[in-house]
């Protein structure tokens, strides 16, 4: 702890871990809160039902608010392009999530309805090969809400990639999950210096809703 807060101080005297904050329209996604990732008993399983909570309470302000929420799989078919697929040499287990199997479906415990949008992703970005800078342009969105899984794999690559295209992110810490604790901390003190906000569902809902009743901003966190 104490290496933790020594570099803390390293980094902001030298410029890291500026806030971010609220652009004008706000999108939530919510990275790969499959079966998959969130049944233990599955290969690639493990328990988030914390972290599922946590979204599910940002799921709720989202639609209080009217913020658009897009949910992201990682799906693969059965095609000799996909089994080539190098990722899956350094993770085999991918080779389990396939198209049209509960694997791939958003874990049931999550508040998700047919109105929101779902990507179906390849790689560990959420922008990587899909149409999601698209969608958020289309809907003038400037900030992404990020919960899911995992820290340091999906959500660290999607928030890399919003930042570099533009948009600020901002990290639920109590929202997003690890298969490993060192990795799930490190991550978030990572993305906290360089990359995104990083702040936990109580606060992120307050924030929320001071800023939807503002009366100088009434528009911040409409999408």
């Amino acid at each position: 702890m104490q290496r933790h807060q020594d570099d803390k101080t390293f980094f902001s005297a030298r410029g890291f871990g500026r806030p971010l904050g609220l652009g004008n329209k706000c999108c939530l996604l919510v990275i790969d809160m499959i079966e998959g990732f969130t049944n233990p008993d599955l290969p690639m399983g493990y328990d988030l039902g914390e972290q599922i909570e946590k979204t599910n309470m940002v799921i709720r302000a989202a639609r209080e608010f009217g913020i658009p929420i897009i949910f992201t799989t990682i799906a693969y078919n059965d095609t000799r392009l996909e089994a080539n697929n190098v990722w899956m040499e350094k993770m085999s287990g991918l080779k389990t999530l396939k198209v049209g199997t509960k694997a791939v479906e958003i874990d049931s415990r999550l508040d998700y309805r047919k109105s929101d949008d779902l990507i179906e992703k390849k790689y560990a970005s959420a922008f990587f090969g899909t149409d999601l800078v698209s969608r958020l342009t289309t809907m003038n969105a400037d900030t992404v809400i990020v919960t899911g899984c995992t820290t340091s794999g999906c959500v660290r690559a999607t928030v890399v990639d919003a930042i570099q295209y533009g948009f600020r992110p901002i990290v639920v810490e109590d929202a997003v999950g690890d298969r490993s604790v060192d990795s799930h901390k490190q991550s978030l003190f990572d993305m906290a210096q360089k990359y995104a906000d990083v702040t936990v569902a109580d606060k992120l809902v307050r924030l929320l809703k001071d800023r939807y009743h503002s009366p100088k901003n009434p528009e911040v966190g409409h999408g």
